[in-house]
């Protein structure tokens, strides 16, 4: 049976994707940053005399952080990298931290510093020896 695909055209048009999709991000990114840059001027400048609330406060900083997250996001889809990846796993996790409701929270911030502690370990003893390998691999070959 003839193949009909052939594995690096298929290579070629999923990196296609991925950079629309990647495009797409940094449109929505654009569009949320603007979007941002409208609440706080809602809040800080034109609403100056009533002091912000902290649910307001709460709203644009998660706001910022899942357009930061975003834009990591799009790194990611760009590097092709296991450093991209834990970055965008530091900052959601980070986010989610930051975030965290007054109820019950103290189980989800413990939870939340365990996971960015072994995202660092891996960082550190995992991804810094790849590096070191492809280093000397480098340097021998």
């Amino acid at each position: 049976m003839k193949k009909f695909y052939n594995k690096s055209t298929v290579l070629k048009i999923s990196h296609i994707f991925e950079f629309v999709l990647a495009l797409v991000v940094i449109g929505v990114v654009i569009l949320g940053t603007i979007d941002s840059l409208r609440i706080i001027w809602g809040y800080y400048i034109v609403d100056f005399k009533n002091p912000v609330q902290y649910d307001q406060l709460n709203n644009i900083l998660a706001h910022i952080l899942l357009l930061v997250i975003a834009i990591e996001l799009v790194i990611m889809l760009t590097l092709h990298k296991a450093e991209a990846i834990l970055e965008v796993l530091l900052y959601a996790i980070a986010r989610k931290m930051i975030l965290l409701p007054k109820k019950n929270s103290i189980d989800d911030l413990f939870i939340g510093v365990i996971s960015i502690s072994i995202l660092f370990a891996i960082k550190k003893f995992l991804i810094n020896k790849e590096n070191k390998l492809e280093n000397k691999e480098d340097e021998h070959g």
